[in-house]
Order: C-alpha cells, then structure tokens, then sequence
C-alpha cells in the first residue's frame, strides 16, 4: 500500500510541470516500524486491597513460527509476591499472528502504587539471533482495607466460631486400619528376628560426591569440543537435577524449572543467592535444549562452573552425614 501511495503522488505532480516548480510536495514522514513482537499488561481486579490475589496478565503476540522464552521469576515480580501462574494455549488472530498469555497470582503486602514491569520476553526469527522484546509498564495501586471500610472507627469484636458436628465413622475406620498394620508389622518383625543374620551396612555415598563424580565424568566426554552442546548441557542440567532429589528428596527431574523455582521458595530449601543461581543455570540450559540459542565456550565453562559451584555450596555437612548413617 506504501508504494502504491507514491506512485500515485508522483503522476499528479508530474502531470501540472508548474505546479511542481512552484510548489514541490512535501518528502512523506517516515512510518514506524511496527515490534515483531508486542507485549501488554494488565491487571484485575482494578484496585486490590493489601493482602488479596491480583492476577498479573502478560499478553504475547507474534508472527506464526518464531520462538519464544518467557523468563519465569523465582518469587516476585517487582515488589509483588508470586503464589501461582500459568500460560494459555496460543490462538491464531484474523492477521495471521498468533497469541498466548502468560499470567500469574500476586499478592501486595504494601499499599500504594507498585510500578512493576513484565518478565524479560526473548524471541528468534527463522535464522535470526536471539532478540529481546519492549517490555511492558504497568502501575497497580493497592488500597488499604481500612480504607474501605464505611466506617474505620467502628471496631466490633469477633463472631463467636460455628460448632462444628463430627463424624466419628471415619476415626473409626481409621483406628481399625492403624491397628492392623500394627499387628501385621510386629508380625513380620518378630518373623524377622527369627532368623535375622547380622549383615554389615554399608552406607550409599552422599549426592554431592554423586554429582562431583558425575560432573567430572562429563568433562571427560568433552562434549563442548566436538560441538554437541544440546548433549553437553542435557547431561549437566540431568546432573543438577538428579543431585536436587537426593539432597533435598524433590523430585527434581519431574518438575519443571519455573515449578521446582516456586517450590523451593516457598519451603525455604535454598537461600535467595543459590536460587537465583541455580535458576540462571537452569534458564540458560532451557534455551540451549528447547530455544537453539547457540552458547560460546565461555558460556560453556561458565554453566559447568555454576553447576558444581552450586553442589559444593549445598552438599550435606558432616553431622549432616553422621546423622543420616544412623
């Protein structure tokens, strides 16, 4: 349509030679270049109160067959504490594009306005590098719930709690079925000590000396020099993930990272500085293994370096050891 429109300014002036001498058209102002990939908030309800879930939505659209990473943050966004997210599946629009949404579940444990900007949104066109996409603004302002009170000073006490009726059936079920396994497990241990012959016990190694084991095997396979970088950083992520459910019994290797990120702040498992590590580890590993982004050597050595920096910062200490022998 661009060019149509030129090529049809042209003939009109040429077609008046003093019209063009005397009055020569004005140069059209230059278009601006539409995103490749546009990305919007929003938020609801409008005005939250401290406390209450806010559903945070990030709206993506894109071209049809580009790729797209939404970074997934470990515990907030901006100021705002994470309790849930979840992405929808994408739909086509009447352009051609396509869009899906990424949203999560905030809770603001401050009033005021909180300025929080969207999640960091990385894409890749066919043959193209690895880009980043305009993020989004958005401002939330959260309301006090004395503030919405009708009447702030009229304070009343507590209803009294509703008495509750009980069921015993299930207590007794229950008391039946722990009684059984009772009988059965002293049962099988007097069986036992019967003809029980002393073995000695010979304790698995702890996970980190697993890991360890497992990270050096690795550098031996010198994977990153013959170019298999998608092999490399599999076996590595498989590594990190296996020793997680050994040291912290999660099963790590189900779980994906954003789930196994959310979980681990919620139980305090890991301190802030080895989660955000491992989830700057397990985030580049993603887009090697699912994004094609091509790392360097550097980048290479470098997640080799986090994911054994990351063991020999958590493994178990002695006592640690010691106790779990006994």
């Amino acid at each position: 349509m661009g060019r149509l429109v030129v090529a049809v300014g042209l003939w009109a002036t040429l077609g008046d030679g003093v019209a063009l001498a005397a009055d020569p058209p004005n140069p059209p102002e230059p278009q601006a270049t539409p995103p490749v990939v546009e990305v919007r908030a929003s938020a609801t309800p409008e005005r939250p109160t401290i406390g209450s879930h806010i559903r945070y939505q990030v709206d993506v659209v894109a071209p049809s067959g580009i790729e797209i990473v939404v970074a997934q943050p470990p515990e907030r966004i901006g100021d705002l504490e994470i309790v849930d997210f979840g992405t929808t599946e994408p739909k086509a629009l009447p352009d051609g594009k396509l869009a899906f949404e990424r949203w999560w579940t905030l809770v603001a444990w401050s009033t005021g306005e909180h300025r929080i900007t969207s999640p960091e949104v990385s894409y890749r066109l066919p043959g193209g590098d690895l880009a980043t996409a305009a993020p989004a603004e958005l401002a939330i302002t959260v309301a006090s719930l004395l503030d919405e009170a009708k009447d702030a000073s009229d304070i009343r006490d507590i209803k009294p709690p509703v008495p509750i009726p009980i069921d015993w059936r299930p207590y007794y079920a229950i008391a039946g079925a722990l009684t059984t396994i009772i009988a059965i497990v002293a049962l099988v241990r007097w069986l036992a000590a019967r003809r029980r012959r002393v073995t000695p016990r010979v304790a698995p190694p702890p996970p980190h000396v697993i890991a360890l084991a497992a990270l050096d095997a690795l550098r031996a396979r010198r994977l990153v020099e013959k170019g298999a970088l998608k092999e490399y950083y599999s076996a590595l992520t498989d590594i990190v993930r296996a020793y997680l459910e050994g040291r912290y019994r999660v099963r790590a290797p189900e779980m994906t990272t954003e789930e196994f990120l959310l979980a681990s702040s919620r139980d305090g498992r890991l301190n802030p500085a080895h989660r955000r590590l491992l989830g700057e580890f397990l985030t580049e590993s993603d887009l090697v293994k699912f994004a094609r982004y091509l790392p360097s050597t550097d980048d290479s050595e470098s997640a080799y370096a986090a994911a054994r920096r990351f063991v020999d910062e958590t493994k178990e200490r002695l006592e640690e050891i010691d106790r779990a022998a006994d």
